[in-house]
């Protein structure tokens, strides 16, 4: 193996390494999983470990890796979907650690205990922005808004740049209908991460609702280079197409 093969392999197993942690941080903050992304983050695994298993030469990454984003998009409307077996298995090690009581309550639907468990959390760490943002998505998912809202704001106190905080603290407040703090909090969200693709489609909504056209098209027009498929959908609920 030469000099550029080996940069081609290095370069693979860290881009491989950085996307199973973005995968892994999407289902901790968000609590969720994407399962188009963690096709992706196995088949580029996978890659990886055939180029040395089966001596092949590292020139093979340079489209087996662009291969496995585009079978992970596939998959969401191709019988390719039977793959999220493999790779539901291959991460259930990678979420090894991010799971507690409190979140187990809170995927099997018992909110209730989800909030119990969350509060117990803030007792015995209080600082946690992660346990009080926890606590926020349990209240919001009994239409305890206003206890939701507190919650999030609580998590933002200790972990200010966390765009996901300020993303769901502001649909909240679109939720109870303040439209304005809403715009204020999901622009800081952009602020923090400017490709937060969720963040620009709800405040283009927002903007459509009270009407300023202006700013709604210039959102639009955000989505549309992020994510052309999203921003059709955007168009037709905002009639801007």
């Amino acid at each position: 193996m030469d000099i550029i093969g080996y940069i081609i392999l290095g370069l693979s197993i860290l881009i491989t390494l950085g996307w199973c942690l973005q995968i892994r941080g999407k289902a901790k903050n968000e609590q969720a999983t994407e399962k188009s992304m963690e096709l992706q983050g196995f088949l580029m695994t996978v890659s990886v470990i055939l180029i040395p298993l089966l001596h092949l030469s590292p020139f093979h990454l340079l489209w087996m890796l662009p291969a496995s984003f585009i079978l992970g998009l596939l998959s969401i409307t191709t019988p390719l979907r039977i793959l999220w077996i493999f790779s539901s298995i291959y991460f259930s090690l990678w979420y090894i650690g991010i799971s507690n009581l409190g979140r187990k309550y809170y995927v099997a639907g018992e909110y209730d205990k989800a909030i119990d468990a969350f509060k117990e959390e803030i007792i015995k760490n209080p600082s946690s922005a992660e346990a009080h943002f926890n606590l926020g998505l349990a209240y919001g998912k009994t239409g305890q808004h206003n206890k939701e809202i507190a919650a999030y704001e609580e998590a933002v106190k200790f972990n200010p740049k966390r765009p996901e905080l300020h993303f769901n603290l502001g649909t909240v407040y679109d939720d109870i209908g303040n439209k304005q703090q809403a715009i204020s909090v999901l622009n800081e969200a952009i602020r923090l991460r400017p490709e937060y693709l969720k963040a620009h489609y709800t405040i283009c909504k927002i903007y459509s609702e009270i009407g300023d056209l202006d700013n709604a098209i210039k959102e639009f027009e955000i989505v549309k280079k992020l994510d052309n498929g999203v921003a059709d959908e955007l168009a037709s609920i905002i009639k801007l197409a």
